[in-house]
C-alpha cells in the first residue's frame, strides 16, 4: 500500500508518529475483517514525512535510474529529466 494513498484514504496528514501510523494500518486491515500481524514502512529516504527540498538531487545521487521508463516518459510526456525509482510503501501482513 502506498503511503500517500493510505493517509489520503483516511484524510490524515502523515507525521513522524509511529503510534498514529500503526493505528491507521490497523484500521485499514480491520475494514477487510482482518487483524494486523505485522507491518513495515519501506522508504528510499529513511524518513516517514515528505522529502521535498533537495529530493531531486538525492534521487540522482542515491537511487537507481528507471532505465526503460525514462525514455518513454521523455518521449510521450515531454519531460526532460531522468527518472529514478523511489520507494514509499507499506508491507502489511494480516490474518483472518
Amino acid at each position: 500500500m502506498q503511503d500517500k494513498k493510505l493517509f489520503k484514504l483516511y484524510n490524515t496528514q502523515k507525521v513522524e508518529d509511529k503510534k498514529q501510523e500503526k493505528n491507521l494500518v490497523c484500521k485499514f486491515v480491520a475494514e477487510f475483517g482482518l487483524e494486523l500481524v505485522w507491518y513495515r514502512y519501506l522508504t528510499s529516504t529513511g524518513l516517514r514525512t515528505a522529502y521535498s527540498i533537495g529530493f531531486a538531487k538525492f534521487a540522482r545521487e542515491n537511487l537507481p535510474k528507471q532505465v526503460y521508463m525514462s525514455p518513454m516518459i521523455k518521449k510521450y510526456f515531454n519531460q526532460n529529466h531522468e527518472f529514478n525509482y523511489t520507494l514509499d510503501d507499506y508491507v502489511i501482513l494480516a490474518k483472518k
